[in-house]
């Protein structure tokens, strides 16, 4: 299952709880389930995991039973960026754009769950979002006096207390809404602020 945690177009979707949600579902399973093996292309804290970067796509496209957190799938392969076989824009990994795509279109047969974030669904490249099966689009909300309220990115007060608004789409058509996320038990297992590598390099 290929699972895509976006924003709102033209939302003030930056900090709206898009990672925490995919690395809390993924420490949820892991924790179901600890003979998965996670890889991640962020650094987690307080669980086993192997680092997801171009050099081992190999050991990841390998590997069943796995968890795998793409934060920021935009900037790892721009939506722009033309997806080939043949790709040499990815240091010495040859094609590296193209075997991730190959690798989401294997997870079924592998048992791994893909869980990837992205601004908005258009941010991803064609062949990706094309390739994902769940989108779930995450809005921050403040809980104050029983009533839920919409926060403006990261520009919300200390006192906030968050939750994350959760609907879940499939094939582009709205499913239903998902319990309300609580995303504080997740916050110590990585770093918000995190700078993500892109995969791609351009001269």
């Amino acid at each position: 299952m290929n699972i895509l945690y976006i924003g709102k177009p033209r939302d003030m979707n930056i900090g709206n709880g898009k990672t925490v949600s995919a690395v809390g579902a993924t420490i949820d399973e892991w924790l179901n389930d600890e003979s998965k093996t996670i890889f991640s292309n962020i650094i987690l804290k307080e669980v086993p995991y192997t680092p997801f970067k171009p050099d081992n796509v190999s050991e990841v496209l390998e590997t069943e039973n796995a968890l795998v957190i793409l934060d920021e799938l935009h900037a790892i392969v721009d939506k722009n960026h033309k997806i080939s076989e043949t790709c040499k824009k990815h240091g010495e990994v040859i094609g590296l754009c193209y075997r991730l795509s190959k690798f989401f279109r294997q997870v079924r047969k592998r048992a791994i769950t893909t869980r990837s974030t992205c601004q908005t669904f258009m941010d991803a490249a064609y062949q990706y979002r094309n390739l994902m099966q769940e989108q779930i689009v995450c809005e921050k909300k403040n809980l104050h006096d029983g009533r839920l309220s919409k926060c403006d990115g990261d520009k919300c007060p200390s006192d906030h207390r968050h939750y994350i608004k959760q609907q879940l789409y499939r094939n582009f058509d709205f499913v239903k809404e998902l319990p309300l996320f609580d995303p504080e038990p997740y916050y110590e297992y990585y770093d918000s602020f995190e700078i993500i590598d892109g995969w791609v390099t351009y001269d």
